[in-house]
């Protein structure tokens, strides 16, 4: 007999010889002030119920009354689950969903006033139902891919199919990977995923928008889609009864997980919040969140009828039922006092309980006397010597526990001890540093970027760093807090320092400090963007060019000032822009041009260098997506070759710079050895007592004086024209990788990998070089991933990573990467050779001798490398008739570039303009420029 019992409210039975589970019931107000209860059974009937508690005169309840039950309807078919959500296009009312096994239908609630003592008359109305091609096994209802007032359904079958209905409208199906029996799902709405504990009792999470783009048919498996991949996986180790999901505060979710023997809560982003081992066999469980206090409570009920109330892991009540449950809820309804006949109340917080045979009952926690009397104890003998060796055991238990636990605060909730927010000014400010003005005379602006730090117990050691990539620098990286008790500010100004292009805008804030309890470690991470008009400014469109890309969407064209309004107004353009220049501080006067088509659903950029492109093309990308981010369909794509001449290129001048250093720090030794031979033959002459002549050791001291101040001069202009070269080198890998993914037929996995592989950020050491470190990663990727044959069961040779000494092998291990992940990871061979971006460069000619004045071009070379390495210090006319010339003494068959220029494509070119073009190969990313329209044309 337990001290603490669930008291009586109401109580109701639900039909006879009915069968519930914990999918049955639900609470909502349904358009009402409070709360009714939602009732379905495996027999096919739903019953709404909207509970009178009365308080009587005696001060007892008055129980059930039969105008309590609204509604009960036979639907015909077994109820398997019950939702409520906004599911009707253009109402804002809540309606009822009812999950059937072989469909799924909708009904409104509507009520009619009465006029007789009976009250009011209320009724479900059929509003659609979706017919289900599989039996169903549960359903989620939410406001999937960011909606807005609108709620969609998504249907769970025995297969492990996901059925999506965006209100009436059928949307589509989706097989889950691996799937083996159908386990609990729930949805996310802080990232906008899907998680379900699968049969090898893994907690995996799925994004709603790569399920919509996966691609595939409604009743395939998207195999020629994209693959569909877990976005985060976790280990519980056991079978979920039920999953929930609990919002805090609208930043992000709490996860919670009812298995066999623990509750686990995990969050959004996949990390253990913590773990509660239970020591009784659970039945269902109910967790809410309790707002002002910002505490996560979890209801439990055990098989012996008894619930337990959780505060986060820790025990908080405990209360004996009347009955057996298998679902538990709360629930908000009126309350009425005989005594008080005017006065009305609320009462929230009841929980209500439904049991496997329908009894109802809504109940709260109280406690009355317990006459138990517990009998006296037994005194057995005390064995001292044993109660040692068991008291020895326990304590190593418990000091094996500690340090495992030790380990796991390191890694969870470092956020609930400090928030740590991050503002970037859109207001830029004169730069007041050195070298604040660029090789035209213009001044840098410069980004203010602050950092809040408000921290909920007080912490110690606490280090804010914040990095960017360069050529950006920032004022001061470090800022040191020794102790930090309220809420404190770090600002970091970021500007460009060096005349290079680039390649990201990405600023990373990284905060360690040693947390109040236990004082371990922990380090938060924040990710912010700089505007982009901290390294460009508008200028007017360059019609000529060297490099071109084109980029294909499946969305109308949007004008430019549209994408880029922060560059619309006095002096900037105009409203319906379609080509704009923008000219790059750190780009050595570059001008990148954004061309939008007319006529077609395509964007260009195009820059005399290569490196410029990078960063406004992910500009563009990143601002058409944010654009069509409400459309689901929207696609932007790039089909035409990879500029791998150009990465080579900067590659082996990276290369060579980092040889001409390590020769000179070689030099530098050197000299400095033979400076301190020199300085110790000279103190021993001068301690010598007989004086003897120098034998001109202090000429050779002078001399060797200059070299070393020489070669140190040498050095640090190496140094920067190294630091050019990596800033260089990241902005076209980055290109490369954007534009690999940027193409149909590269796979997530594959990108991610080479991706990985691939590093954009180029950093150098005196042992490892980015080269070095590139190298092994992409062998061992060509080895395991994108191998062409199966070698799973061999044994991998070790990878070295010693000092590279020619960049050959590593070119062709780069181009191998790249042509099997744009092949896929198998290298499965194509059926057109055009829309291989590698494979084409077979099938140029070279250019003849008389084409180009005489000289002799290897035929490896494309004839856009060719011209690209000619026209360094040619102007742009002379480049463009060089192209011109080259262009006529080619006599290829033309292959697309990404522009569709067959008659009667909408291109803007005339039939007797559709000439024979050079084929686009690795080095030249489209085709001369002249074969193109220039910026008056019709197209652009």
């Amino acid at each position: 007999m337990s001290l603490f019992k669930a008291r009586d409210l109401w109580t109701a039975q639900c039909g006879e010889d009915e069968v519930f589970d914990q999918s049955c019931v639900i609470t909502s107000t349904l358009g009402s002030r409070y709360d009714k209860i939602i009732v379905g059974s495996h027999a096919g009937y739903l019953r709404i119920f909207e509970p009178s508690i009365e308080r009587l005169e005696d001060g007892k309840m008055a129980g059930y009354k039969p105008t309590d039950l609204l509604i009960e309807m036979n639907l015909q078919h077994p109820i398997l689950q019950i939702g409520v959500g906004k599911l009707v296009s253009g109402s804002q009312v809540e309606h009822l969903s009812v999950l059937h096994p072989r469909s799924v239908a909708v009904y409104s609630l509507v009520t009619r006033a009465g006029a007789a003592e009976h009250g009011d008359q209320s009724r479900l109305m059929l509003a659609y139902e979706h017919q289900l091609r599989r039996s169903a096994f549960c359903m989620v209802i939410g406001s999937f891919g960011g909606v807005n007032g609108r709620d969609f359904m998504c249907v769970q079958s025995l297969d492990g199919t996901l059925s999506f209905f965006e209100q009436e409208t059928f949307a589509f199906n989706r097989f889950l990977p691996g799937f083996l029996l159908p386990g609990p799902l729930v949805f996310l709405p802080q990232t906008d995923s899907f998680l379900t504990v699968t049969s090898n009792w893994h907690a995996e999470t799925y994004k709603y928008q790569v399920l919509a783009e996966a691609g595939g048919t409604n009743d395939q498996e998207s195999s020629s889609g994209r693959k569909i991949l877990a976005d985060w996986s976790y280990n519980i180790g056991e079978a979920a009864l039920d999953v929930a999901a609990i919002t805090w505060a609208t930043s992000y979710c709490d996860i919670i997980i009812l298995g066999e023997r623990n509750i686990f809560c995990i969050r959004d982003n996949g990390t253990l919040v913590f773990m509660k081992r239970l020591e009784y066999k659970p039945c269902c469980f109910h967790s809410y969140f309790v707002e002002p206090d910002g505490k996560l409570m979890v209801l439990v009920v055990t098989d012996t009828n008894t619930l337990l109330v959780y505060e986060h892991a820790r025990l908080r009540w405990s209360a004996q039922l009347i009955v057996t449950p298998v679902a538990i809820t709360r629930g908000t309804f009126e309350m009425l006092n005989h005594n008080v006949p005017q006065q009305k109340s609320s009462l929230s917080g009841v929980v209500v309980l439904l049991s496997e045979r329908g009894e109802l009952q809504c109940c709260y926690l109280g406690t009355e006397p317990s006459l138990f009397k517990p009998p006296p104890l037994e005194i057995h003998a005390i064995d001292y010597e044993e109660a040692g060796r068991e008291l020895q055991k326990l304590q190593k238990m418990i000091k094996d526990c500690t340090k495992k636990s030790t380990a796991a605060l390191t890694s969870t909730a470092a956020e609930r001890e400090v928030r740590v927010s991050v503002n970037v000014s859109s207001q830029l400010e004169p730069c007041p540093f050195p070298h604040n003005i660029d090789e035209e005379g213009i001044e840098i602006p410069m980004c203010r970027v602050s950092v809040e730090l408000v921290p909920h117990s007080p912490l110690s050691k606490v280090q804010v760093s914040v990095i960017v990539q360069p050529p950006l620098t920032v004022s001061q990286v470090s800022h040191t807090i020794s102790s930090l008790c309220e809420r404190n500010h770090v600002v970091a100004y970021v500007y460009i320092e060096q005349s290079c292009d680039v390649p990201t805008l990405e600023v990373r804030v990284v905060t360690s400090y040693m947390s109040s309890t236990g004082g371990f470690p922990r380090v938060l991470h924040n990710v912010v963007q700089l505007p982009f008009r901290l390294i460009a400014f508008y200028t007017g469109p360059a019609k000529e060019a060297d490099f071109k890309v084109t980029l294909n969407t499946n969305q109308p064209v949007v004008s430019l000032s549209q994408l880029f309004p922060e560059f619309v107004g006095e002096g900037g353009m105009s409203g319906t822009c379609t080509a704009a220049g923008f000219h790059c501080y750190g780009g050595r006067g570059s001008i990148v041009t954004v061309l939008a088509a007319k006529s077609s659903q395509r964007y260009r950029l195009q820059c005399d260098t290569l490196p410029s492109l990078c960063l406004l093309m992910s500009q563009l990308v990143e601002r058409l997506k944010k654009h069509f981010s409400k459309n689901k369909d929207f696609k932007c794509s790039y089909s035409s070759s990879l500029p791998l001449h150009e990465l080579f290129s900067e590659i082996g001048t990276h290369f060579v710079f980092r040889e001409k250093a390590r020769k000179i720090q070689e030099e530098l030794g050197q000299k400095a050895a033979q400076f301190r031979a020199i300085q110790r033959r000279l103190l021993a002459k001068f301690k010598d007592k007989t004086p003897t002549p120098l034998t001109n050791l202090d000429m050779l001291l002078k001399e060797t004086y200059q070299q070393i101040l020489s070669s140190a001069d040498e050095m640090e202009e190496i140094q920067q024209a190294l630091a050019r070269s990596r800033c260089q080198l990241s902005c076209v890998t980055r290109l490369i990788l954007l534009m690999l993914k940027l193409m149909n037929s590269t796979s997530e996995e594959d990108y991610s990998n080479i991706q990985a592989a691939l590093s954009s950020a180029v950093y150098d050491t005196e042992e490892q070089g980015w080269e070095e470190i590139t190298d092994a990663a992409l062998s061992y990727l060509l080895r395991t991933s994108l191998t062409k044959t199966s070698k799973s069961s061999q044994r991998l040779a070790p990878i070295t990573l010693e000092p590279m000494k020619d960049i050959a092998r590593f070119k062709k291990h780069i181009s191998s990467a790249l042509d099997r992940v744009s092949k896929g990871s198998h290298g499965t061979e194509r059926k057109d050779n055009a829309a291989d971006p590698l494979k084409s460069v077979k099938s140029v000619s070279p250019i003849p001798e008389a084409g180009e004045g005489g000289h002799e071009e290897e035929t490896a070379v494309p004839v856009g490398s060719q011209y690209g390495e000619r026209a360094v210090s040619a102007n742009p006319r002379g480049r463009s008739a060089a192209l011109l010339r080259a262009r006529r003494a080619l006599h290829t068959p033309s292959v697309d570039s990404g522009l569709n220029l067959d008659p009667g494509a909408g291109d803007g070119l005339k039939a007797e303009e559709r000439k024979p073009l050079p084929s686009p190969q690795v080095g030249m990313i489209e085709a001369p420029s002249e074969v193109f329209p220039s910026v008056d044309d019709d197209i652009w």
